[in-house]
C-alpha cells in the first residue's frame, strides 16, 4: 500500500512538467504566426496602382505624323504696288523721249508765211544739190584724168600726160617706174573724191524737206 502512493506521486510530477511546458511554449508559437488580413485591408488592395516597371517609365518618342512632315505653305507674295516709270513687276514703261535730231516742222499762223517758208526750203535744197552734182561730176573727170595719165606713163607709144604746173615739177628727175607710181597714186585719191561725192549727193536726195 506505500509503493502506490509514491508512484502515483511521481506521475503526477511528470503531469505536471508536461502542462507547465505547454503553457510556456504557447505564447511564443502563437506570436510567430502572422495576424489574419482584415477585411478593410483586403478591398483596399485591388486599389492600389502596381509599381511602374522599366519598360513603361521609358516609352519611345511617337513617330511625328504626315502633317508634321509636310512644309509649312508660307502666304503668298502680294504683288508690288503701283509705280509708274521704273523697272519694278507691274510697273509702266516710261515714255520714249523725241528724238533731238529730228526738228519739228511748225506751221506758222500767216499761210501766206508758210508758203514763203517752205519755197525758201526747197530753193535751198535745189541749191545744195545742184553742188553736190557739180562736185561730182569734177571728181568724175579728175579720175578719168588719171586713169588716161597712168596709161600714158606706161605706154610710151601714147601722147604724154598733160599735168600741172606742181604736177610736173614733182616728176622731175624720176624715171618711168617711179612716175607711173606716182600716177597711180593720183588716181586712187582722184577716185575716193569721186566716192565720196556720190555718197553725198545720195544722202542729200534721200532726205528732201518735209514741205
Amino acid at each position: 500500500m506505500s509503493r502506490r502512493p509514491a508512484s502515483c506521486f511521481r506521475v503526477s510530477l511528470g503531469a505536471f512538467a508536461l502542462v507547465t511546458l505547454a503553457a510556456c511554449a504557447g505564447p511564443e508559437r502563437e506570436a510567430a504566426v502572422p495576424p489574419p488580413i482584415t477585411a478593410s485591408k483586403a478591398a483596399e488592395a485591388p486599389d492600389a496602382a502596381p509599381p511602374a516597371t522599366p519598360a513603361e517609365t521609358a516609352k519611345p518618342e511617337a513617330a511625328p505624323t504626315e502633317a508634321a512632315k509636310a512644309p509649312v505653305k508660307s502666304a503668298p507674295i502680294a504683288p508690288p504696288p503701283h509705280t509708274p516709270g521704273t523697272s519694278l513687276p507691274g510697273a509702266i514703261p516710261p515714255s520714249t523721249l523725241p528724238d533731238p535730231n529730228v526738228k519739228p516742222v511748225s506751221k506758222p499762223a500767216d499761210p501766206v508765211q508758210w508758203l514763203r517758208d517752205s519755197q525758201a526750203r526747197q530753193a535751198d535744197y535745189t541749191r545744195r544739190v545742184g553742188e553736190a552734182e557739180t562736185t561730182k561730176a569734177t571728181a568724175d573727170a579728175a579720175a578719168q584724168t588719171w586713169e588716161r595719165n597712168v596709161l600714158a606713163f606706161k605706154n610710151p607709144f601714147l601722147a604724154r600726160p598733160q599735168l600741172s604746173p606742181d604736177d610736173t615739177a614733182a616728176i622731175q628727175g624720176m624715171d618711168g617706174a617711179a612716175r607711173v607710181t606716182w600716177a597711180e597714186a593720183k588716181l586712187a585719191a582722184a577716185r575716193e573724191a569721186r566716192d565720196a561725192a556720190q555718197k553725198a549727193l545720195d544722202d542729200l536726195k534721200a532726205n528732201p524737206p518735209l514741205n
